[in-house]
């Protein structure tokens, strides 16, 4: 009896024994598999971290919408090709919207509604070969100037005015709302003549080419470009010299918060980095 009594305590220990290892190796798979999964989540969300961060960083910023009143008849700085709107002051503003982050609206309008228009905050910004003046500064803003321009006197090919003395009772036409309206207000009281006020160039050279007037005032930029283009056909020309030295601005509403700086900065970079070089000598390379 005695030795059966030993045999089963040996027994007894060693089912002891055993269910402790068995034990201690169940707790130690069991701590692996929280290792490997807890490794498994944090993997899981740094790679989803990382896509996140990756996504916003190719993700593009909204663009500020703006909107820009221009003219469509005033080539080569804004006209209509084949029903797009194009031209140098269009490419300006492009160039200059692209680096600022900015989504253009243009808003086409005849040049006397686009001062008034800035004034109502109907629109943000305007470019039209808008010559910087004193008047116009005290209602809305501009930019530092973008273009060097100036007036010239023009008349038909076959005239016989060579010089601003043979104005004498002249009729002149000149655009509403423009510099050269000013200038050609100036010259019919000094040499005693009348000035006829129209809305589209179009229309003014149609004036003194069939005779309704003796000569135009206009900017230079603009006339030369037309004279360019028809060469030999041409049927106006240039009298003179510029009759003044002018320099246009992007106007900007006085109420369009920071729009100033943004393209005064657009435009001093695409000045820096030749866009503006390249732009200009599309429209206006000799």
């Amino acid at each position: 009896m005695k030795g059966t009594h030993g045999q089963k305590r040996n027994v007894t220990m060693k089912s002891a024994l055993m269910a402790l290892f068995m034990t201690a190796l169940l707790m130690m798979l069991a701590a692996c598999g929280t290792a490997e999964e807890t490794q498994g989540e944090e993997q899981a969300g740094s790679e989803a971290g990382e896509e996140t961060t990756e996504q916003e960083a190719t993700e593009p910023a909204e663009k500020e919408e703006i909107k820009v009143a221009v003219v469509q008849d005033y080539p080569p700085f804004e006209y209509i090709v084949d029903g797009d709107l194009t031209g140098f002051d269009i490419d300006i503003i492009e160039a200059i919207a692209d680096l600022q982050g900015l989504e253009v609206s243009w808003e086409i309008m005849r040049f006397d509604g686009i001062i008034p228009a800035l004034q109502a905050n109907q629109v943000d910004a305007a470019v039209s070969a808008i010559t910087i003046r004193e008047d116009r500064a005290e209602v809305v803003d501009f930019t530092q100037p973008y273009f060097e321009s100036g007036l010239s006197l023009v008349v038909p090919v076959d005239s016989e005015i060579e010089g601003i003395e043979d104005l004498a009772g002249a009729q002149l036409v000149a655009k509403q709302g423009t510099s050269g309206l000013e200038k050609a207000r100036e010259f019919a009281e000094e040499y005693d003549g009348d000035v006829t006020v129209l809305q589209e160039d179009a229309t003014m050279y149609m004036e003194i080419v069939s005779g309704n007037a003796d000569a135009m005032i206009n900017d230079y930029p603009s006339v030369a470009y037309k004279i360019a283009l028809d060469g030999d056909d041409s049927d106006v020309r240039i009298v003179g010299d510029r009759l003044t030295g002018e320099d246009y601005g992007i106007a900007v509403s006085k109420g369009a918060d920071g729009l100033l700086e943004k393209m005064d900065a657009g435009l001093a970079e695409i000045m820096e980095n030749g866009t503006y070089d390249e732009i200009y000598d599309s429209y206006f390379a000799e």
